[in-house]
């Protein structure tokens, strides 16, 4: 029986001591970032990871020719809600160059994603999310995305309808009715509207990833991706348009790559290179304000003023 039980507490002891030494050579790790876009994700591509209950986050992002920023809430874990404000550089505020000076155009939209299944020792994390959901359109996609972690890689692939649907697939939802075989689009729309005919419609795409948290390294990850964005369809892209002076570079390469170093657990720094031609950097900052947090706090308060009654 004493054997047994010494097998027992030494297997606890190596398990204990394999984290202690993993969570210090990999530390962070398993803490979600946040894309260009504003949702957690890599690069540009979307990941089916969330935050935790509670948090709040923010990010910033510069990828030609646009800079967005973006506050994200998760009012539940299995729910995150995003609001983007975007900075378009090429091209104006107005169709009135005179009203509009040197100021460029500014986007709003929203995004959601919705946690399908909890990853598991095999099944993988499955979210289905919708980007630009109510905004002008000019972002808008859909997208079902699955994400696995092998230890200190953490792995993502994932199919997409709308702007991140380059490749041009056929949409098998087209074999359950006819009507998503066809993508369209709210017409001179100042955004703020839903376009539900749209959702998960048209031509599909598909998106891979990957996210190595590098030893040594304070959680410094390598990012790497393959990106479905149909860059000539996102944005303002028509010259004809008053609002527009000049078009975004080409996509020269489908791979994009990059590093996300965490400072602390909850501010992370991004350096990434996109389309095979434009360098990208930004950061994002997260809070914790879950429930338990909250909870204990409230009964720590409660326990001192009982304390001081008595």
């Amino acid at each position: 029986m004493k054997k047994y039980l010494y097998l027992l507490l030494s297997h606890l002891f190596i398990v204990s001591l394999h984290g202690s030494v993993y969570d210090y050579i990999y530390p962070h790790y398993s803490v979600p970032t946040i894309s260009n876009y504003g949702t957690t994700g890599l690069l540009q591509n979307p990941t089916a990871r969330l935050h935790e209950e509670g948090t709040i986050a923010i990010s910033w992002s510069h990828n030609e020719p646009y800079l967005r920023g973006s506050i994200i809430a998760y009012p539940f874990d299995w729910f995150e809600a995003s609001y983007q404000y975007t900075d378009v550089n090429n091209a104006l505020y107005s169709d009135v160059p005179s009203f509009s000076g040197s100021q460029t155009y500014k986007d709003k939209s929203f995004d959601a994603k919705i946690r399908l299944k909890k990853e598991g020792s095999i099944i993988p994390q499955i979210s289905v999310g919708f980007r630009d959901l109510a905004g002008t359109g000019m972002f808008s996609s859909e997208y079902l995305v699955f994400s696995k972690r092998f230890n200190y890689v953490d792995l993502s692939f994932g199919l997409a309808w709308g702007k991140m649907g380059s490749q041009n697939y056929n949409n098998p939802l087209g074999d359950i009715d006819s009507s998503f075989n066809e993508r369209t689009q709210l017409q001179n729309t100042q955004g703020g509207e839903f376009s539900v005919g749209s959702y998960f419609s048209g031509p599909m795409g598909a998106f891979v990833g990957a996210e190595i948290t590098l030893p040594n390294l304070n959680g410094t990850r390598l990012v790497i991706e393959y990106d479905a964005t149909d860059y000539n369809s996102e944005g303002l892209l028509d010259l004809s348009n008053p609002f527009v002076f000049d078009l975004p570079k080409e996509q020269d390469s489908k791979i994009n790559f990059g590093f996300i170093s965490p400072v602390t657990k909850n501010f992370h720094l991004k350096l990434g290179y996109t389309k095979g031609n434009t360098l990208n950097f930004g950061f994002s900052y997260k809070r914790s304000l879950g429930r338990k947090k909250d909870m204990a706090k409230r009964s720590t308060i409660l326990t001192k003023n009982y304390s001081k009654n008595i």
